[in-house]
């Protein structure tokens, strides 16, 4: 059994152990972050049963995918440049970071050209860290109809970040994401809304217990990061 399968296996556990602690008992998709880890480190994840892979970068992400297919859901989860919105919209399957209006009507624009309708989360900053990219939670209600009113573009849930402290620390952010997800599935048509991404290495068996239907996994899995890569 090689460590990445070893490692899954124990993440996989542990978020089962954290769905049973939690009052939602949902179902949690796990995304295994690769980036500055090798493709063959994505392979042998597919390998292991993962079928949703997520990337910071575009440059990296479109690498990756140019090695050839993969039965695979790509996910793209750091901040996202208008200049490079064109090719994200090209491979991405859902953007995490819809962190600004300008940003989600570049996605619209750019999936419109290729005829395609692009799936994001809105992406909050809910800790207020000047740091950290994201919508203001004070400017909901008007972010999520300008959102809903961008063509191009469908809004099926929300991610948000909490701050790199101990895990506990990061409850009620999570917390408050979760209210603001079930306050955003009142603004789009029924079902729309059904991913809530939060959690990390560091603090994902909070989220889910907090309602995280989703989680962003990657040193857990693949180890530290070669950031000379």
């Amino acid at each position: 059994m090689s460590d990445i399968e070893t490692n899954l296996n124990a993440v996989r556990r542990r978020i089962e152990a954290a769905r049973e602690r939690s009052p939602y008992h949902q179902a949690v998709t796990l995304v295994a972050v690769t980036k500055f880890h090798p493709r063959a480190a994505m392979e042998e994840a597919v390998r292991c049963g993962v079928a949703d892979v997520g990337e910071n970068r575009v440059q990296e992400m479109e690498e990756k995918f140019r090695m050839g297919p993969l039965p695979v859901r790509w996910h793209l989860q750091g901040h996202l440049q208008k200049n490079k919105v064109k090719k994200a919209v090209a491979i991405a399957d859902l953007i995490h970071s819809g962190d600004s209006l300008d940003i989600l009507k570049e996605i619209g624009r750019r999936a419109g050209e290729i005829g395609k309708r692009q799936d994001v989360l809105l992406e909050f900053n809910i800790s207020g860290e000047e740091s950290k990219h994201g919508l203001d939670p004070k400017d909901f209600d008007a972010i999520a109809a300008a959102a809903g009113a961008v063509e191009g573009i469908r809004v099926t849930g929300l991610m948000c970040m909490a701050p790199n402290e101990e895990p506990e620390l990061t409850r009620p952010v999570f917390r408050e994401g979760c209210a603001l997800w079930e306050r955003l599935k009142s603004k789009f048509p029924e079902g729309q809304i059904s991913v809530l991404s939060m959690g990390m290495t560091n603090d994902f068996e909070v989220a889910v217990e907090e309602g995280a239907t989703m989680v962003r996994i990657g040193t857990a899995i693949f180890g530290p990061r070669d950031y000379n890569r």
